[in-house]
């Protein structure tokens, strides 16, 4: 039988696997940066890659990361014009994978 914490993981990595998804969607229909460096740093293509990686961390049991940071500059970003669907559905399941997180870190802070 499974433990709470088992659940709580296998919870959380469903919802990363769906929200990765999303932001991959959101980075194919975002417009590619401008040429200029100051431009590609708030880039919606280069803040969603950011944030995949965030994502990739955290369900890699690398907590040192604050995704919600990442997703805060992502949904500012320039370039998403073209994506205002693929942009609520990855907020969405943004929401519920920060919803998820607490109890994923507690089970892996408590695990030794």
């Amino acid at each position: 039988m499974k433990s709470n914490c088992d659940n709580k993981k296998i919870k959380l990595h469903k919802k990363a696997d769906q929200l990765i998804q999303r932001i991959e969607e959101v980075e194919f229909c975002a417009r590619p940066a401008a040429k200029f460096r100051d431009k590609v740093f708030s880039n919606l293509k280069y803040r969603s890659n950011r944030l995949k990686t965030c994502v990739q961390m955290v369900k890699q049991e690398n907590l040192g990361f604050d995704c919600s940071r990442e997703f805060r500059k992502t949904m500012k970003a320039d370039g998403g014009e073209n994506c205002a669907k693929q942009i609520q559905v990855m907020k969405n399941l943004f929401k519920k994978f920060e919803i998820l997180l607490p109890g994923y870190e507690d089970c892996l802070k408590n695990k030794d």
